[in-house]
C-alpha cells in the first residue's frame, strides 16, 4: 500500500464512503508500521459535493475534460495575437465545452444516485472556468483529487486558488519575483480571460432569456389555441341553444293550438250532450 494508490482510491469514492475508508486505510498503514503514511492518509480531506462531481467527471471522462483545458492553455499562449473574431470563436468553443461538461457531471452524479442542486452545478462550472484561466488549477482538476471547488482569484495566472488539492494535498503557491513585463502580460492575459468570461456569461444569460421567451411564446400559443377551441365550442353551444329555443317555441305553439282544439272539442261535446238530453226529455 502506498499514498498515491490510497489517495486515488479515496477520491474516487462517494463522499459518504470517504471517511470510513480513510480510517480503514490509516489503520492498515499503522498496522504495517508506516506511521508517516498513516499520518498522510489521515490528513486527506473529504471532498465536498462540487469537488466530488469534478473529480468524478475527470476520472470518468478525462478525454472530454482535456480539450477544454487545452483550449484555455491555447488562449493564454495566443491571446496577444488574436483578433476580436478569433476571441469570439474561442469564447463560443469554451461555452460549448463548458456546457457539455457541466451536463455530463450532472448526469454522472445522478447515475451515482446523488441528487445535486443548482449551487453545486454552478460550482462545477466555476471550477472548470478556473482551470481554463490558471494552469495550476488545470493541473489540480486533472489530478482528480480536489477537496473543494475552485474559483479564480482574479489576479492572473499562478496565484493560489481556493479549495485546491493536488496529489499531495498541497495548495498551489504563487511564484515570487515576477518581472514587470511578465506581470503586464499576465494582467493583459487576465483581462482577455475576464472579457471572454464576461462575454460567455452574457451569451449564457441571453440563451436563458431566449429559452424563457420561447417557452412563454409556446404558452401563449397554447393559450390562444385553447381560446380558439373554446370559442368554437361556445359558438356551437350558442347555435345549439338557438336551435333548441326555436324547437321549444314551435312546440309551445303546437301545445297552444292543441289546447284551443281541445277546448273547442269539449265545447261541442257539451253542446251535443245537452241536445241529446233535451231530446230524451221530450219523449
Amino acid at each position: 500500500m502506498d499514498f498515491e494508490s490510497v489517495a486515488d482510491e479515496l477520491y474516487g469514492l462517494l463522499p459518504d464512503d470517504f471517511t470510513a475508508t480513510r480510517t480503514t486505510r490509516e489503520k492498515e498503514a499503522k498496522a504495517s508500521g508506516d506511521k508517516e503514511l498513516a499520518g498522510r492518509i489521515r490528513a486527506l480531506a473529504k471532498p465536498n459535493q462540487v469537488a466530488w462531481m469534478a473529480n468524478l467527471l475527470v476520472r470518468e471522462h478525462p478525454e472530454e475534460v482535456r480539450p477544454l483545458l487545452e483550449l484555455g492553455a491555447g488562449l493564454r499562449d495566443a491571446s496577444a495575437d488574436l483578433d476580436a473574431e478569433q476571441l469570439r470563436e474561442f469564447s463560443r468553443q469554451q461555452h460549448q465545452l463548458l456546457h457539455a461538461l457541466v451536463q455530463q457531471a450532472r448526469r454522472l452524479a445522478a447515475a451515482a444516485g446523488r441528487r445535486v442542486g443548482e449551487t453545486a452545478v454552478r460550482g462545477v462550472e466555476d471550477t472548470l472556468r478556473a482551470a481554463l484561466v490558471d494552469p495550476e488549477a488545470a493541473e489540480a482538476v486533472l489530478s482528480g483529487r480536489l477537496t473543494a471547488g475552485l474559483q479564480h482569484s482574479g489576479f492572473g495566472p499562478g496565484v493560489a486558488l481556493a479549495g485546491t488539492s493536488t496529489s499531495k494535498g498541497a495548495v498551489p503557491k504563487q511564484p515570487a519575483g515576477a518581472a514587470q513585463t511578465s506581470e503586464e502580460v499576465a494582467r493583459a492575459d487576465q483581462a482577455v480571460q475576464e472579457a471572454t468570461s464576461a462575454a460567455e456569461g452574457a451569451r449564457r444569460t441571453r440563451e436563458d432569456a431566449t429559452e424563457e421567451v420561447e417557452q412563454a411564446a409556446k404558452l401563449v400559443a397554447d393559450a390562444a389555441g385553447q381560446v380558439s377551441r373554446l370559442t368554437d365550442e361556445l359558438d356551437r353551444a350558442v347555435a345549439e341553444r338557438s336551435r333548441l329555443e326555436a324547437a321549444e317555441a314551435k312546440r309551445r305553439t303546437a301545445l297552444a293550438e292543441a289546447d284551443r282544439t281541445l277546448t273547442d272539442a269539449e265545447s261541442r261535446l257539451t253542446q251535443a250532450l245537452n241536445q241529446r238530453r233535451r231530446l230524451e226529455e221530450r219523449r
